[in-house]
């Protein structure tokens, strides 16, 4: 998103105040020579004036005023036409607020910044709309319902050809770092496709079946990479294989980080098929009815008999067995009383006979709450 900073920094002008501000986001460039243009404005424009009906200090400390309470991005103050130089009033009024002030010099016209801030504006609403395209075709085809042709014919317009692997990412803020991701790609000359799913940040990657390690050390140095840039990523990576098992790719790599993260003990620096452990056994049903079906005999009673909060008890339970049962933990993890947690376990208990101090039933239920994630 086009930033402050990054606009004074393009247009080679002088900041004169408002540092603070440079990280401001610029929703929209404005004209205005009215006294209080305010009214509008909703906040989030950069605000372009020669301070034509600005004649006085009182004045035009009270329009910068106006401008910071209003939430405006930031002032480009146009010297040479009324006010040869900034007027002290408005610059200290600026300083005084740490609202983003820069002089736009006689040379420069104001035409030439709104075509500046309107290109940028226009590719990034351009990169938004390829980036829900490219959401809707992944999501598309993790529904497993599009024939084969159908589904290359999709991936096509991105590079990926008949064979292709899933590239996961779990990051605080997926869709923030959706941008990142596909700069990193595009400059280590990858095909790809990059979508948010499931609270992940995805790349489908056109990839041959030749190159079985490539995935791997594409994510371990976007990984490394990304974590510079966003904070802590945790990372996985599916086998290539062709383009109509696509939605079996997702699965393993987002299995894999999920594995790693259930996993005792230290986890690799990027997770993979070799990680997956006991989810092996759930990819290998690619029937999706048939996992319909024992999700529904395990977790129905739950679902069935406490409507809304069957989730609420599921979510707790998921919890529980992930910390092998320690009540304090689980509790802490699910910000609730532990009391509250024995209840919950105690209703699931009641309501499927089941018996959660007993490592089967709790080897069950874990796999069947797995299950029901691969037949979203």
């Amino acid at each position: 998103m086009l930033t402050v900073r990054e606009l004074v920094d393009g247009l080679e002008v002088t900041l004169l105040a408002g540092e603070a501000g440079l990280d401001l986001p610029v929703r929209w460039v404005h004209i205005s020579e009215l006294a209080d243009p305010t009214p509008w404005l909703s906040g989030g424009e950069l605000l372009l004036s020669t301070g034509l009906q600005l004649a006085g200090a009182k004045a035009q400390r009270e329009f910068v005023q106006g401008l910071a309470d209003a939430e405006i991005a930031g002032l480009g103050f146009g010297t040479g036409f009324v006010h040869k130089k900034v007027p002290a009033a408005v610059l200290g009024a600026a300083r005084k607020l740490d609202f983003p002030l820069f002089e736009v010099p006689y040379e420069l016209p104001f035409i030439a910044i709104t075509e500046r801030v309107f290109a940028q504006l226009l590719n990034e609403r351009y990169e938004l709309l390829q980036r829900n395209m490219a959401g809707d075709v992944l999501a598309e085809a993790l529904t497993g319902r599009l024939y084969p042709e159908e589904l290359q014919a999709r991936l096509r317009p991105f590079g990926i050809g008949e064979h292709a692997a899933v590239l996961a990412f779990a990051v605080r803020e997926p869709g923030a770092a959706a941008p990142t991701l596909e700069q990193l790609l595009e400059r280590l000359e990858v095909h790809a496709l990059v979508a948010t799913r499931g609270g992940l940040l995805c790349a489908v990657i056109d990839c041959e079946p030749a190159d079985a390690e490539r995935p791997l050390e594409l994510a371990r140095r976007i990984r490394g990479e990304l974590a510079v840039r966003v904070g802590e990523v945790r990372a996985a990576a599916s086998r290539p294989a062709a383009t109509h098992l696509l939605r079996r790719s997702f699965h393993e790599a987002r299995c894999a980080l999920e594995a790693v993260r259930l996993a005792n003990g230290s986890a690799p620096e990027v997770a993979s098929y070799r990680d997956l452990g006991a989810f092996q056994l759930l990819l290998s049903l690619q029937d999706d009815d048939a996992l319909a079906s024992y999700c529904r005999s395990v977790l129905g009673p739950v679902q069935e008999d406490e409507g809304g909060y069957g989730e609420e008890l599921l979510r707790s339970l998921d919890v529980f067995i992930e910390n092998n049962g320690h009540w304090e933990r689980a509790a802490q993890a699910l910000y609730c009383h532990r009391h509250t947690l024995r209840y919950r376990i105690k209703r699931v208990e009641q309501l499927t006979g089941r018996d959660f101090s007993h490592a089967r039933d709790r080897i069950e239920f874990w796999l069947a709450l797995r299950a029901r994630e691969l037949a979203r």
